[in-house]
């Protein structure tokens, strides 16, 4: 008399999709929040007073490093607007796994446009690559989007083949990504942009 019934299944499933969906969607509006309000270096360094050596010209090497630097914030602007529409797209499309309550099928569909948000965001970032001062975070954003996709196309293979072994590892794969999507704000918020 153990056995629970099928409705009653159904809705385990639901409260589990949604607290994966929760926890995804917590995870990547940090990051967003982390990447956007992440506050400019004012430099530490105090004014020196002036004294009355003359300043040398600038070098040709001083173009190119001042080039090289508004190419930097440039590349820099580019990349943090995609996290943002990104990781946006993303949001929506996890806040729509709601919808898991509804059937089955809704719930398949729901996974995947998930899945394919999260896709997008990896193409886009791959479309404008982060700057030097970025790079491990961006790894590591990275990481964590793939394991954040493979998790969610786990899960909706395990919602479609009833399969709950695949539900937990898909569950698994999107918690990795999670993690490791904490460490690429925390590789942010060391960055020296």
């Amino acid at each position: 008399m153990a056995a629970a019934t099928p409705p009653a299944r159904r809705r385990a499933l639901w409260w589990v999709l949604g607290a994966v969906a929760l926890l995804l969607l917590f995870g990547l509006a940090l990051l967003l929040a982390v990447m956007v309000a992440r506050p400019q270096s004012t430099g530490a360094t105090p004014a020196l007073a002036p004294t009355a050596s003359p300043t040398p010209a600038p070098s040709p090497g001083d173009a190119r490093t001042a080039t090289d630097s508004a190419g930097q914030h440039a590349q820099y602007r580019a990349y943090v607007s995609t996290v943002v529409e990104g990781g946006t797209a993303v949001i929506d499309g996890l806040v729509g796994l709601e919808g898991c309550r509804v059937s089955r099928e809704d719930c398949m569909n729901r996974l995947g446009d998930a899945s394919a948000e999260v896709g997008s965001m990896r193409e886009g970032l791959t479309a404008a690559p982060a700057p030097a001062c970025l790079s491990a975070a961006d790894q590591r954003l990275q990481d964590a989007l793939s394991f954040q996709q493979r998790g969610l196309d786990t899960t909706r293979n395990g919602v479609h083949t009833q399969d709950r072994v695949r539900l937990v590892q898909g569950m698994l794969l999107t918690g990795a990504g999670l993690w490791r999507a904490g460490q690429a704000i925390s590789d942010g918020r060391r960055s020296n942009c």
